[in-house]
């Protein structure tokens, strides 16, 4: 896992209500509404709580102004009107913002139409007309930009009543004409009906009977097609009080009649209870004791069933209640357990996002040091091989200078020995011709085996044919005979198998013996020369010892340096000992 997972992580568990995401806070708004439509608002309100606390992590300025409208609601129907003020008073000051109403999205719209909205129905109820009228305005003004042709059928009607309240009839009627309109365009039945119930309401406040007669026409026709008990009811109960402030008591009585008998209509007791007070009220009227008399027997009945229906809702609602705060101590036990989780488990996420984090160091840090050390490695072996180079090469400069000398001191010199004599410049007394011809071949022997001790120098031996033991022999006895110096070789144990020495160490054995036996011949002076070979317990022993003398000698200073990078290349040890006028050049090598 990356750090940053790690942190993301860390912030979740963090969060005091990690369970209500962005997403959900419409989900919770649902469920509140729900709540309030059952009655439960104490409960209403702790969701809508919950609701709040997810619209303001996600920082959603419309889902905030949304609930706190609804809070408004759930606390004005409690009875709470100084709690639902402060609510609307909050959704106020973000509805009210230039940023808001310059980038507001439908669902911005429709949150502030339904804000004002709420606004002008508590002013209403509280008989501040002058308010109301100002937020109802508000309302339609909101609501006319929104695109939700449902949505504004709604408002729009219930904002018309607002106004037909207020005493605005006019305002009223364009409001209620425009949600109608909405309704009808949607073939919403029970809307329209609704919206056109008003408007023979206001035809009648107007005293325009055209127009009362038209809407009544229409809202027959539209009673026809809704099946809604709700908006059957409202229908009714409008145009009863009509009729009933125009003291046409027959036809309020018909009216009364078909609200009893709207299907649904019993199970709102309060509405049957309405109509038979007012039925009383209408035959009373009309002279009819004996059917005034029924009617409100029924309607003190009823209102007694009413009363004792009340008391026992009372005190369902009060063990509702009691059940609620008992379920909210315990989740709120619940929230703390799961808060201490949470706390546990971010410390224990940061402990181990610590330990991540000195283990990447830790991890990063060998990493950087084995790099230094394979760069430091490298730049090492680049520094030897380039040592190594150079030493060959001041070997090879050293070998072709010592060749070089060889062959002007030697060969060279013979030969031009040998054209002198040949051209009778000698100054010594000339010999008879058989005498010269044996005088020549004997220099051009000597220039001969010169040249070929030379070669033999130059060239490698071939191990693959003869062992270290035989090369050194050969080249020893050569070397005895051109120079005229006693040379002894001996290789011990007798029986030893030397061909298992490695080419290359017995090559390096073969140059350094060369070398020190050469050194001897023409540096020291010496007239005999021990060269013993020696292979005990996987040691290699390799000794050449002269009785020469070796002061000033520079080209011997310069062998010895080679024989000891030969030394080194075999893995061995060369040392110089110096004795009783005697000189040993020892090689020493462990060859397993």
């Amino acid at each position: 896992m990356t750090i940053r997972k790690i942190l993301a992580t860390i912030a979740l568990i963090l969060s005091p209500a990690a369970a209500y995401c962005e997403g959900n806070t419409d989900a919770l708004r649902q469920r509140a509404d729900e709540l309030h439509a059952a009655g439960k608002n104490d409960s209403a309100v702790i969701i809508a709580g919950q609701a709040m606390e997810a619209a303001r992590r996600s920082r959603d300025t419309v889902a905030m102004i949304g609930v706190n409208s609804s809070m408004g609601v759930y606390l004005r129907t409690m009875g709470k009107i100084d709690e639902a003020m402060k609510h609307y008073d909050e959704a106020m000051k973000m509805c009210t913002t230039e940023s808001f109403k310059r980038n507001a999205d439908e669902d911005a719209r429709q949150e502030a139409a339904a804000l004002y909205l709420n606004m002008a129905t508590l002013h209403i109820d509280m008989q501040h007309k002058e308010q109301a009228a100002y937020y109802a305005r508000l309302t339609a003004e909101w609501a006319r930009r929104c695109t939700d042709k449902a949505f504004k059928a709604q408002v729009l009607t219930q904002d018309g009543l607002i106004f037909l309240m207020c005493g605005d009839n006019k305002g009223a009627a364009a409001l209620l004409a425009e949600g109608y309109q909405y309704s009808l365009e949607l073939e919403q039945h029970a809307p329209a009906l609704n919206a056109a119930a008003y408007m023979v309401a206001v035809a009648d406040r107007m005293g325009d009977a055209n127009a009362e007669a038209l809407w009544r026409k229409r809202s027959t026709e539209l009673a026809a097609k809704t099946d809604d008990t709700m908006v059957l009811v409202a229908y009714y109960q409008i145009l009863c009080s009509i009729e009933v402030n125009h003291k046409r008591w027959h036809n309020a009585l018909k009216l009364f009649d078909k609200i009893l008998s709207t299907k649904g209509v019993e199970s709102m007791p309060f509405i049957v209870y309405d109509c038979y007070n007012n039925m009383h009220e209408a035959w009373a009227a009309l002279g009819e004791w004996r059917k005034a008399y029924e009617t409100q027997g029924k309607a003190v009945a009823l209102k007694d069933s009413l009363f004792e229906a009340d008391k026992a809702e009372s005190l369902r609602q009060l063990d509702a209640k009691y059940k609620a705060a008992e379920k909210e101590l315990e989740l709120a036990r619940s929230e703390s357990e799961l808060a201490r989780t949470r706390m546990y488990l971010a410390v224990t996420a940061l402990v181990v996002l610590a330990c991540a984090v000195l283990i990447y160091t830790y991890v990063q840090r060998q990493r950087r040091k084995a790099r230094e050390r394979e760069a430091e490695f490298a730049r090492l072996k680049a520094d030897t091989d380039r040592r190594l180079t150079r030493r060959y090469i001041d070997g090879l400069e050293s070998e072709r200078s010592r060749l070089a000398k060889e062959l002007h001191d030697g060969v060279c010199n013979d030969l031009y020995t040998v054209e002198l004599y040949l051209g009778g410049t000698d100054n010594g007394a000339h010999d008879d011709g058989a005498g010269r011809a044996e005088k020549l071949k004997g220099m051009i022997n000597e220039c001969r085996e010169q040249a070929r001790r030379i070669s033999h120098e130059l060239m490698p031996p071939e191990f693959n044919y003869a062992d270290i033991r035989l090369v050194l022999e050969d080249y020893l006895m050569r070397t005895a005979e051109a120079s005229g110096i006693d040379i002894s070789f001996d290789a011990t144990p007798d029986g030893a198998d030397w061909s298992r020495l490695a080419d290359t160490t017995a090559l390096e054995l073969y140059r350094i013996t060369q070398e020190a036996v050469n050194n001897a011949v023409k540096h020291s002076g010496a007239t005999a020369i021990e060269v013993t070979l020696d292979d005990s317990d996987g040691t290699l022993t390799l000794a050449i010892t002269d009785n020469g003398t070796y002061a000033g000698a520079q080209g011997a200073g310069i062998g010895r340096r080679t024989m000891k990078q030969r030394a080194e290349a075999a893995g061995g040890r060369l040392t110089t000992e110096t004795t009783a006028g005697k000189t040993t050049v020892r090689l020493t090598v462990n060859h397993g």
